[in-house]
């Protein structure tokens, strides 16, 4: 969103009606001079006043304007910030999520990784029994000697 403000020109516009004001203040007619030229200086006076009241306004409006511009941006920034907070807390509760998925994964891995271990080392004491030569059926002779 762009904002139009134009401060510059209303400052510099209020400096300038100052001036006039100043200008004004030291043009009118001094108790030395002609009853003629006295009431040229006020009738000139009024419109300057006229004038400068008709600018004062205007700037005036301009002010409430651009407050209710800034207000409006103000307002908006709220809300994007409020959003944005929003958005991060989500962000991080699924990374959260995510690490915790990962953390269980790895887990079950573990776990099949330690079992087809123990799974092995019982199939190898089995296939190591299976190796070792049968015990030896012998014939039990009874007696020391023979009966011939």
């Amino acid at each position: 969103m762009k904002l139009n403000l134009k401060v510059l020109p209303l400052i510099a516009l209020a400096v300038a009606l100052g001036a006039t004001g100043v200008i004004a203040q030291q043009n009118q007619p001094g108790p030395t001079e002609s009853s003629g030229g006295a009431r040229n200086a006020k009738q000139a006076s009024g419109m300057d006043m006229k004038n400068m009241k008709s600018q004062m306004e205007q700037m005036r409006a301009q002010m409430e304007q651009m407050q209710v511009l800034m207000k409006d941006a103000m307002a908006k920034m709220a809300a994007a910030d409020a959003a944005m907070k929003t958005h991060m807390q989500t962000e991080q509760a699924s990374m959260k999520s995510q690490r915790d998925l990962q953390h269980a994964v790895i887990d079950h891995l573990q776990t099949m990784t330690d079992h087809m271990q123990t799974m092995q080392e019982h199939m190898g004491m089995q296939e190591h029994m299976g190796t070792m030569p049968a015990p030896m059926n012998m014939p039990k002779q009874s007696g020391a000697g023979s009966d011939k």
